[in-house]
């Protein structure tokens, strides 16, 4: 039997690679999270799921899960997003450092079937895009992070990286920038998945930031981490997840083309104004990915936002006819 430990597995992100991973070949998931709400999972493979509640800064809860469950691989999901890390440096560093170097303190004692450990890092490593050259920003490229929760991704980079060199089990790092989409609500790039749920609501929506963005549909993003577990890899690599780089302006002229599309009025969303530009990098090169991982998906924009439409307002009227 197969089974795969995610750490975070009822949030957006974790709840996407869970519904892969259970629909493409694994036949459990055991998930470590604060929550015991499973709502963003189908509920379906509910019975295939086993939660635990817990801190993923709670070293011996790991161990013990990893003892009793031997999963084949951990996906590590669990981190303090860039609004808490700010709002709390010191939170931040426990959860995202010290929850990060648990989890490998744990993977490093845990049985030898242990195949895989894959870290989800961010985009936010990088510096300004000024930075590099026309080219793109690939995972060689220079990092210069913009905020604390940048530092600490680097920090969890480092530590997957000497894990793997210490203990040898491959070992992923994936960077990614702006998830939208089904059951993103948290973070401070959860705005596009704000101004899709606002249109299905005939609601008028300001983005807090302008400027380039590169867009991860949550599915993809998903997919790219159950991928990068189950996939065949040897060694360590670090990688951007599949995504498209556009500006905001031409992000939200796709959600106001897809809902006349759609039917959907009105719809009422640009940029505030006075916004600052948004901080993380774009144009993240996945020539690396698709080198090693040549399965991952890249939904196009237009279709993510439709699924996204869709969705937002099958659940508007579900609630209105409840």
């Amino acid at each position: 039997m197969s089974t795969v430990f995610v750490t975070g597995p009822t949030g957006c992100i974790g709840a996407a690679t869970v519904r892969y991973l259970l629909d493409n070949g694994v036949d459990r998931v055991i998930g470590l999270s604060r929550r015991s709400d499973m709502t963003r999972i189908d509920e379906r493979l509910h019975d295939r799921i086993t939660l635990i509640a817990g801190e993923v800064t709670d070293i011996d809860l790991v161990k013990q899960v990893l003892r009793e469950y031997q999963p084949n691989q951990i996906i590590h999901l669990a981190a303090f997003q860039t609004p808490d890390c700010d709002a709390s440096p010191l939170g931040g560093m426990q959860v995202n450092v010290g929850g990060t170097m648990a989890v490998l303190q744990a993977a490093a004692e845990s049985p030898n079937n242990l195949q895989r450990l894959v870290f989800a890092s961010s985009a936010a490593v990088y510096g300004p895009r000024s930075m590099y050259d026309a080219s793109g920003v690939d995972p060689s490229s220079a990092m210069s992070p913009p905020n604390l929760y940048g530092y600490w991704k680097v920090a969890g980079e480092g530590m997957t990286q000497a894990f793997q060199r210490e203990i040898g089990i491959p070992t992923v790092s994936l960077r990614l920038a702006t998830t939208y989409g089904p059951g993103r609500d948290q973070g401070l790039t959860a705005a596009p998945t704000s101004a899709l749920k606002a249109v299905a609501g005939g609601q008028p929506f300001r983005m807090p930031y302008e400027g380039r963005e590169h867009y991860h549909f949550v599915d993809d993003v998903g997919a790219g981490f159950a991928q990068a577990a189950i996939e065949p890899f040897e060694g360590y690599g670090v990688f951007n997840l599949r995504g498209q780089t556009v500006e905001g302006t031409e992000f939200l002229q796709n959600v106001r083309d897809v809902a006349a599309e759609l039917g959907i009025t009105p719809v009422d969303v640009d940029i505030d104004a006075d916004v600052a530009q948004n901080l993380f990098v774009c144009d993240l090169d996945d020539k690396p990915t698709l080198q090693s991982f040549p399965r991952m998906p890249l939904t196009t924009l237009s279709d993510g936002i439709r699924r996204s439409l869709l969705f937002f307002t099958e659940r508007q009227q579900s609630s209105q006819n409840a």
